[in-house]
Formats: structure tokens, C-alpha cells, sequence
């Protein structure tokens, strides 16, 4: 059967000062309506029933997380004792799935990314699910196309192309049945944040994805690459997985996950395994890793400003973003150029909209100053 793993232990520091400690990016609702992490639990229940959902998250999370998931029951929420980041939590979550259902398929998807539309989401994950039917030692990723040359993601180099698999589909969805089917490669190789002189080599070389961190595969298929490649993580794991019918289960969890190598799936898996496939994403995708996302996901008036904001006045303003949900706030700019201004209660944020990978040294000299209540 196949089971949801949500992704939702990030901090998304990027989108300070709405993002804070508390209450992460995947809680908060940028571009629509509801929280990033909802929309992406309701986006995948047309093919994943609510008793096959599990939403990873830390310690410090888990309560905001479950209050935010209420529909979900409690046991749901997979709580990792420490941040160790996505390969001791995927075989975590593989550990756990294989317990009630040895067949288990596993659909990872990041909790914080902004995703549409469902029905070409829908589709493409249903690909993913009949490759791993077909061939259960796959595992499935999903590139998406670059339209910029960003340095900040990293990227899949595709290989040869392979066949839409066969197989019955799964469930009906709204997608026009003229659709075209995603295509698919064998994945060649993966490759890190690289600089933008190579950024726009992979752009114009025209073989290169994001690698959107979705995945699909058999929870026993990672739980043995996990042990084939890294063993610093498997072996942790199988004394955790081991000891899960013991009454000293919970203090054998938290000992032997606060010593377990802290590594991504990508390094501790994806780029060491033979058979990877990779599904081009038919669906639009923004991993939303700053505020400049909003100049993507919102219009922009004729000079290039962006308001996600109830009261707004730009006047002789170029390239400039707000953002702020206080209905009783007038955010007014003159004469300004390629600002980001965020307004929160507590912290206003005045920057250089192309500076925003350095929001993070802010939230450094926060610490430096003892200003915590700020993060």
C-alpha cells in the first residue's frame, strides 16, 4: 500500500521575520489560504487515505504541528528526538512502515513547498508509485524543469529515457486525459548547489532538474540501501527498530538518535545508488526559500512591485516586495527600489531583496545580542 511521509521539521529561516522557531515556514499560508503543510497533506489524499499519512517533525514542533493537522490522529506524528536531518528520518519512518506493512510504499513529499496543480501533481506521483510497482529496487525522484539559473538548489542530471510504465491506475483524477504522461530518465548523476556561472551551463545545457527532494520507493528498498551505503545511519536504526517492542523503547530511541550521523538522503543515498529514476515534473513547483518567491507567486503591478499585504501604497517604487497580515497596518514606500519589507508585530524587516540569502545573518546577530524572543 502506499503511505504519505510529510516532511515538516524545517525552519525556513529565509522568511524571517514571519518564520520563526515556533511557528516554521510549512505554518505559515504563503500563497494561498491555508498553511503550506495542510495544503500539502489535503493535496495528496485523492491517492494516500488519512490512516496512511505520517508528518516527520522535531520535538519542539510536534504540538503545533498536531494541532495544526487536528483531522490527523496523534499517532500520526513521527517525532524525531533530535535534528538529524532527511536520511536518519527516512529510515525512521522506513523502520516504522515496515512494521505494519512489509510492502510499503513510501511517497516523501517536503511539507513546505508551494505546489500546483494538485491534478498534475496527482499524476506525476501516480507515475512515481506504477515505476516502484514495476520495479520494486527503484528509487523514484522528481526533477523540475529549471527556469532560472539558481544556485541555491541542487540538480539532477538525467540520463537515458525510459517507457511510462504499465499498470492499472490508481485512482481518478480531474487531469484532462489528453494530458501528456511525464517523462522519464534514468537518473545520471546528482549534483550540489553550484555556482551561477554553472547554474546557467545546466540551464542551457537543458538535461539538468531541481532536485525537488520528492521521492517514491519501497520503505524495505531504502531500508536495505540504507544499509548497503550508509551504514552510520542503518546501524543506529536497526538497534532502534529492534528495541521497538521493548518497554525501554523510547530512552533506546533518544540515545541512539542523538548519535546518529546527521546527513541528507541525497549524500547518505541518491548519489551513490544504481537504480534512480527521475520523473520531469509536469506540475509548477517553488520551494518558496525566500521572499523573492512571492515575485513567482503573485502578480506584480506594471513597475514590478509585489503585495501580499491588506493595505499597500507604492509610489514611484520599482521591483519592491511587502508582506504583512495586519489588517490595521499602511505600509507606505516613496521612491524606494528592490526592497523586501516585512511587517510583523514584533519585527519590521527592511532589506535588499537580492541580499536574501543573508537574512540568516540577521537571526546570527539576534543570538549574538541575546535577542531570542526575536527568532
Amino acid at each position: 500500500m502506499l503511505y504519505a511521509v510529510i516532511l515538516a521539521g524545517g525552519s525556513g529561516t529565509r522568511l524571517w521575520p514571519e518564520s520563526r522557531a515556533a511557528r516554521p515556514k510549512q505554518l505559515l499560508p504563503i500563497g494561498g489560504e491555508k498553511s503550506l503543510l495542510r495544503a500539502t497533506v489535503e493535496r495528496v489524499l485523492p491517492l494516500v487515505p488519512l490512516d496512511r499519512v505520517l508528518v516527520a517533525t522535531s520535538k519542539d514542533l510536534a504540538p503545533v504541528i498536531a494541532e495544526e493537522l487536528c483531522f490527523l490522529p496523534r499517532t500520526a506524528i513521527l517525532v524525531e528526538p533530535a535534528p538529524r536531518n532527511t536520511a536518519p528520518c527516512l529510515g525512521l519512518a522506513a523502520a516504522r512502515l515496515l512494521r505494519e506493512d512489509p510492502e510499503a510504499i513510501m511517497a516523501v513529499l517536503p511539507a513546505d513547498h508551494v505546489v500546483s496543480p494538485d491534478a498534475a501533481f496527482l499524476h506525476d506521483l501516480e507515475t512515481g508509485v506504477r515505476l516502484v510497482m514495476e520495479d520494486p529496487q527503484r528509487l523514484v525522484t522528481f526533477g523540475i524543469p529549471p527556469t532560472y539559473p539558481s544556485p541555491s538548489f541542487g540538480y539532477i542530471e538525467r540520463g537515458e529515457p525510459l517507457a511510462f510504465p504499465n499498470g492499472v491506475k490508481l485512482q481518478e483524477h480531474t487531469r484532462a486525459e489528453k494530458a501528456p504522461p511525464p517523462r522519464i530518465f534514468q537518473a545520471r548523476q546528482f549534483w550540489e548547489k553550484p555556482s551561477r556561472e554553472t547554474a546557467e551551463k545546466y540551464l542551457a545545457a537543458g538535461t539538468f532538474y531541481w532536485n525537488a527532494g520528492i521521492f517514491v520507493w519501497k520503505a524495505a528498498t531504502l531500508w536495505q540501501a540504507l544499509e548497503s551505503y550508509c551504514a552510520e545511519v542503518f546501524q543506529p536504526l536497526a538497534r532502534i527498530a529492534a528495541a521497538a517492542d521493548s518497554p525501554r523503547f523510547s530512552d533506546i530511541l533518544e540515545a541512539e538518535f542523538q548519535q546518529i550521523k546527521n546527513i541528507s538522503i541525497d549524500y547518505a543515498v541518491m548519489e551513490k545508488a544504481e537504480n534512480v529514476v527521475v520523473v520531469e515534473a509536469t506540475f509548477r513547483w517553488d520551494d518558496v526559500g525566500g521572499w523573492r518567491a512571492l515575485e513567482r507567486l503573485l502578480t506584480a503591478d506594471d513597475r514590478g512591485n509585489v503585495a501580499d499585504a491588506p493595505r499597500v501604497i507604492f509610489l514611484d517604487a520599482d521591483g519592491t516586495i511587502v508582506h504583512s497580515r495586519r489588517e490595521d497596518h499602511l505600509i507606505a514606500t516613496l521612491g524606494v527600489k528592490d526592497l523586501v519589507i516585512v511587517v510583523t508585530p514584533d519585527v519590521t524587516l527592511v532589506a535588499d531583496k537580492n541580499r536574501e540569502e543573508e537574512v540568516r545573518h540577521l537571526l546570527k546577530e539576534l543570538e549574538r545580542r541575546g535577542w531570542r524572543e526575536y527568532l
